[in-house]
């Protein structure tokens, strides 16, 4: 029987592990460009500061090292858009990346928060239903799971966030597992609906739970499947905490 666990429109990303002994890459291979900032977001001491869109702060399990962040645009590529805003940017954002990794950069896990909106000069809105969202702060957001090739969709479309991010990731030296399980956590950032907030929690699913997609989709059964999307569901949960906002 084939699990597929599906995602929403603008997102497309990875995973670590949740279990087993992990040493720590040291403080002092962190790459400068982490202490990069702007006026409006910046990080200290594993917290996010956001001054708008939305206003907040978020500490990140100390179990990941902050590594930087990078811009992307969104480009309107499918049928669902007006045909002569196609090839065109519609949405832009920034990525603040943290992660768990071995001595050798060896990625176990990804925590990633998303700053992102449609862009002024169009009309397009996030149009998420919230009536089923959960609180977290004092913001909703709506919770999904997905377990994917992540390498397989960043050739498929270099250009999204995901492969942007296998990118950023592989030029700082470090190594990421073609398979990933993601935990996504996505909330409205204006009351407008032009800009959203999206945190990741990421797990490389092979080394999380010894097994590969086409296992987890395939092979094991409805139960062990289960048992495993909860219990990394409850790590994602653990990763993070919603300080103000």
């Amino acid at each position: 029987m084939k699990r597929h666990i599906f995602i929403g429109l603008f997102a497309l990303v990875f995973l670590a592990t949740g279990c087993g002994n992990r040493k720590q890459a040291p403080k002092a291979e962190i790459d400068q460009e982490a202490q990069k900032s702007t006026p409006e977001r910046y990080v200290k001491d594993n917290i996010l500061i956001s001054k708008l869109l939305p206003k907040l702060e978020i500490k990140v399990a100390e179990e990941f090292d902050y590594v930087g962040t990078f811009e992307f645009e969104i480009i309107a590529n499918s049928e669902e858009y007006p045909e002569d805003l196609r090839g065109k940017p519609v949405a832009a954002g920034d990525r603040y990346v943290f992660v768990s990794a071995d001595e050798g950069k060896k990625v176990q896990k990804l925590f990633i928060l998303q700053f992102e909106g449609f862009l002024p000069d169009n009309d397009f809105i996030y149009n998420y239903n919230f009536s089923q969202a959960e609180t977290i702060g004092v913001n909703k957001y709506r919770h999904n799971t997905w377990f994917y090739d992540s390498a397989k969709l960043a050739e498929e479309n270099p250009n999204n966030e995901g492969a942007k991010t296998r990118k950023f990731l592989n030029e700082k030296g470090y190594q990421l597992e073609d398979q990933f399980m993601m935990s996504r956590f996505v909330g409205l950032a204006s009351e407008d609906r032009k800009h959203e907030i999206i945190l990741f929690y990421i797990e490389m699913l092979k080394n999380s739970t010894g097994i590969s997609l086409d296992e987890y989709e395939n092979s094991i059964s409805p139960e062990k499947a289960d048992s495993l999307q909860n219990t990394f569901v409850a790590r994602s949960r653990s990763s993070f905490s919603v300080l103000k906002g």
